[in-house]
């Protein structure tokens, strides 16, 4: 007989392996929405985080009629940064470009449930990302044959 077959073992559930994070995070971490890449995107930004992360995600907006009917995004980084640009793409599609220049890092943590303070940077750069993806829209919008030269 084991020195612990005396010992009662509680059951395995997600609470215990990741107490912290929601089932919304879960699932915009592990199955994210809006992964990919859009050819010819009316907005695009790929900024790097700021401090020492080095996590990126690239941005890519489809814009009619100034709602974002498409938006995806590709990025480098941990699981925190994989979720926020999910719940980012989410939040966006189908809003205006004005509402969608309004949103905030904690707009982004509450579609995940809540964010841990040390991964909050994570939403900060997706709305970093947001918003120079937004600038270059009203970039191309300013100088529209400038997009037939757009490499993105």
């Amino acid at each position: 007989m084991s020195r612990d077959d005396n010992k009662q073992t509680a059951p395995v559930t997600r609470e215990r392996i990741t107490p912290e994070l929601s089932d919304a995070f879960l699932t915009h971490g592990l199955t994210p929405s809006n992964l990919g890449m859009l050819p010819q995107p009316d907005g695009f930004a790929q900024p790097r985080a700021d401090g020492s992360c080095n996590d990126v995600i690239e941005l890519y907006l489809r814009v009619r009629d100034g709602v974002i009917i498409d938006a995806r995004y590709m990025t480098e980084g941990c699981l925190h940064t994989v979720a926020c640009g999910s719940a980012l793409t989410t939040l966006i599609k189908g809003k205006s470009v004005e509402q969608a220049y309004q949103l905030e890092a904690e707009d982004i943590a509450a579609e995940l449930g809540g964010l841990d303070p040390a991964h909050m940077h994570c939403a900060d750069l997706a709305l970093k990302t947001l918003r120079h993806a937004l600038q270059d829209y009203y970039e191309k919008r300013r100088s529209p044959w400038q997009k037939l030269y757009d490499k993105t």
